[in-house]
């Protein structure tokens, strides 16, 4: 399989004019050239961290790419990000050029933003202190893993070693039309969809999110998607209409969170002849580690992420000699260079820094070397979709000035739902009330990041220190 393993100016135009973006005028928007000539005239120069909070689309796409094409390094942000969080990010990475579709009048101070096409725009932050990398670098963020305010740096020749490595498990080839409908600001979207499509000569249909059933057929049908990505959440979804998946779909894989082996088995029992790949990832591993063909194998291996990719190797590290489950670690040649920005989360690399990755996820694996997720650290959740650090929401809570402290729990709410509460706890409990609290937490929070409830209590009951998660 024949795969590229750098972004060329040729190779990207190629792409991008087979790509198609839904519910959207082709030649809306000025192309690849026009985007790389507008960045070398704002005076991005090589090494230059750029944030992109820019939704799933065309543009993003040629954003990215004409950064990497020109040496910049881009950091790839939440597109629904309020202003004080993107200028934390700013902050604690080094970053401070921003693009995004309008720039919010908080971050530009009165001064006017760059115009570098309808749907993007840039403006230098203030006070920024810039952390420069090298050309053929780019951040990505982690879905809550390592906190809100830290990044991975990660060599692109990497990912796109990953990406070439996940569309050879999953049997890809540049006959497949693939969807991308997931968040293409995390590691999943960005790397095994849409840089794998990227490096076989692919093409890519883009849609969303959200994600509604109707929509996701109707998208298949229209564009003849061959091949598709879901979150178990979008399966579930899918599975009430009690519909077969829509033709011409042939591959479907399944990451972000466990799927569980009943659902395996229903998916594959409704649809004859689909193949079905489960995996699993993380953004410091750059980002697959693992991928199962569900439809080739027995039922017993259903609730199984599968054996390693290649050039990949693993094992647990167990609290005693002799125990069946621990946690995974994953030695891996397209691992992150290092961690930028804020370090307060519990994941990190260990030993060669360069290749070795605690994932903090607990695993067992059987006498063949399959995977099996058991579960994860109870410092983070999996909240519409998306994984929660509920240490950096707390840290976010203890910035508030009447906040002494905070702790966040998880419980199932009466739609059966796993959610968390956050319990703060203030020196006057009459000096802010839950709905403020809320208003605060909100300039800084994702709306999978907000708290169900928020409870207010007496500093003196914080038998604790800061920050900790229950």
């Amino acid at each position: 399989m024949k795969t590229v393993s750098t972004i060329e100016p040729g190779a990207v135009q190629g792409f991008l004019r087979d790509l198609v973006q839904v519910d959207q005028p082709r030649l809306q928007h000025p192309g690849f050239d026009a985007i790389a000539e507008e960045i070398h005239l704002l005076g991005i120069e090589p090494g230059r961290p750029v944030m992109v909070a820019m939704p799933n689309g065309r543009q993003f796409i040629t954003v990215v790419l004409a950064l990497l094409a020109h040496g910049a390094v881009p950091v790839l942000l939440p597109p629904s990000a309020p202003p004080s969080r993107i200028e934390r990010m700013a902050h604690a990475l080094g970053a401070d050029a921003l693009i995004a579709p309008r720039i919010p009048p908080e971050l530009h101070n009165g001064e006017m933003p760059r115009i570098i096409s309808p749907s993007a725009q840039l403006v230098f932050l203030r006070e920024v202190q810039v952390r420069h990398c090298r050309p053929g670098e780019i951040i990505l963020l982690t879905s809550g893993t390592s906190g809100v305010f830290s990044g991975c740096l990660h060599r692109v020749e990497s990912l796109l070693l990953n990406a070439a490595r996940h569309v050879q498990a999953i049997g890809q080839t540049a006959a497949d039309t693939v969807l991308i409908n997931l968040p293409m600001h995390y590691s999943y979207a960005f790397v095994a969809q849409m840089l794998g499509t990227f490096a076989l000569g692919g093409k890519a249909v883009i849609a969303g999110p959200p994600f509604t059933p109707s929509r996701y057929a109707r998208t298949i049908q229209d564009h003849q998607v061959t091949v598709s990505s879901l979150t178990p959440a979008m399966v579930d979804s899918w599975r009430l209409t009690g519909q077969k998946l829509p033709v011409p779909l042939r591959r479907l894989t399944v990451g972000g969170s466990a799927l569980e082996a009943s659902c395996v088995a229903d998916v594959l029992e409704r649809n004859p002849g689909l193949e079905l790949y489960l995996t699993y990832g993380l953004t410091e591993a750059g980002p697959r580690v693992s991928t199962l063909a569900a439809h080739l194998e027995p039922p017993e291996r259903y609730a199984s992420v599968g054996l390693p990719l290649p050039g990949v190797r693993t094992r647990l590290r167990t609290a005693n000699p002799g125990d069946k489950v621990g946690e995974l670690i994953v030695k891996t040649d397209t691992g992150m260079l290092r961690r930028i920005g804020w370090r307060d989360a519990p994941l990190s690399l260990v030993g060669d820094t360069k290749t070795l990755v605690s994932t903090g996820d607990l695993f067992e694996m059987d006498d063949e070397g399959y995977l099996f997720f058991r579960n994860r650290r109870p410092s983070y959740m999996i909240s519409r979709g998306e994984k929660v650090c509920l240490k950096s929401v707390c840290t976010i809570a203890e910035t508030i000035p009447e906040v002494a402290g905070a702790q966040a729990w998880t419980h199932q709410n009466a739609a059966g739902d796993i959610v968390f509460t956050l319990d703060v706890y203030c020196e006057d409990v009459d000096s802010v009330d839950d709905r403020e609290l809320r208003r605060r937490l909100a300039k800084y929070l994702l709306r999978c990041e907000q708290p169900a409830h928020v409870l207010i209590h007496p500093a003196s009951q914080l038998g604790w220190r800061k920050s900790v998660v229950a």
